[in-house]
């Protein structure tokens, strides 16, 4: 097949768009605080918008915001930062005697079933598997932990992502005229459509999702301190960020809560574990409907997949991610064949 103008200059966009991947790839350490800005600019462009439209400048606008979220962010620490600060002193005082009844426990469980019926073989299965499971939760705990440490440790990168995000969104429709400038004129409408398409599935995913995760960390967070569960607030903080992974964040923040309450009595563990099963619920069929809507577009098979693909390739920070990128992905994908038929 003969090369015509049009197929050079496609295979030239995408020679240069691979080379930018690659590049990105190469650096990808050090985007994290453009990442975090980008974040940032989901979360507070629609506040810009609204004052924007009441008249002030969008310079002003952006500035009137910041001092509205430092004043909320200093009176939520204030007020919250103790509270979390006392719970966390008293899970490391407690930590020793949680562990020591939790073994206490496991040699309760695994002599009940040692002395059962149940043949030689499956015993020895279900130890594997529980040693298994247990080291898959020490895995798992260790690196969010040190992903969470890793972050905190670039305190440069977290200083001046504010100031890029002011940048990003005061000069947001520059930086677009600038890349349509780059782009051939006919392809500049469906350069729009996907800009589009691609700001609908990231606000759901950013604005919606973390919306969601804050209502049902409010929710176990409650329900926990009417049970008298200890540490309901790091639970609850806990789950609500553990359930912006889809499908199994809400799992793995159910877990520790019922593991505590069920050192204290298996009652209190089945009220615990009906708790995060309403709760559940109530965020599948009512919260995240209402939130997200149809906004991220991707099966649930295909949500499962990048879950797994992101956390065996980057972990905690993969599992994040993969849906974004995937959902990302899918537009452009989508635009870029209509581009070429």
């Amino acid at each position: 097949m003969q090369l015509t103008k049009k197929h050079f200059r496609l295979i030239l966009v995408l020679l240069f768009l691979s080379a930018i991947v690659y590049f990105l790839w190469l650096v990808r350490s050090s985007l994290y605080p453009f990442l975090i800005a980008l974040f940032l600019v989901y979360l507070l462009n629609p506040g810009v918008c609204y004052l924007e439209n009441k008249g002030l400048s969008r310079g002003w606008s952006i500035a009137l915001l910041y001092v509205v979220v430092f004043a909320v962010f200093v009176l939520g620490t204030t007020r919250l930062v103790p509270i979390f600060v006392n719970d966390l002193e008293n899970f490391a005082k407690e930590l020793p005697h949680i562990l020591k009844k939790g073994e206490e426990l496991l040699y309760l469980i695994q002599s009940q079933y040692q002395n059962s019926v149940i043949p030689y073989s499956m015993r020895v299965a279900i130890d594997d598997s529980m040693l298994a499971l247990q080291q898959a939760g020490q895995s798992f705990a260790r690196e969010l932990a040190g992903s969470i440490m890793g972050l905190l440790s670039h305190v440069i990168g977290l200083a001046i992502t504010p100031i890029l995000a002011y940048y990003f969104l005061r000069d947001g429709y520059s930086i677009k005229e600038g890349i349509f400038r780059l782009v051939p004129c006919h392809w500049r409408n469906e350069l729009t459509l996907a800009l589009k398409d691609i700001d609908t599935v990231l606000s759901g995913i950013i604005r919606g999702q973390l919306t969601v995760a804050l209502i049902v960390g409010v929710l176990v967070s409650s329900g926990l301190y009417l049970f008298h569960v200890p540490f309901a607030l790091l639970i609850g903080i806990a789950a609500g960020l553990l359930d912006i992974i889809p499908y199994f964040g809400a799992f793995i923040g159910a877990a520790p809560a019922v593991t505590l309450a069920l050192l204290e009595s298996p009652v209190l563990a089945l009220k615990v574990a009906i708790l995060f099963l309403v709760i559940h619920q109530l965020e599948g069929s009512v919260i995240a409907p209402k939130i997200l809507g149809e906004s991220v577009g991707l099966h649930p098979l295909t949500v499962i997949f990048f879950l797994f693909a992101g956390g065996e390739l980057f972990g905690i920070i993969g599992m994040l991610l993969g849906v974004p990128v995937a959902a990302v992905g899918k537009v452009l994908v989508k635009h870029s064949i209509k581009l070429l038929l």
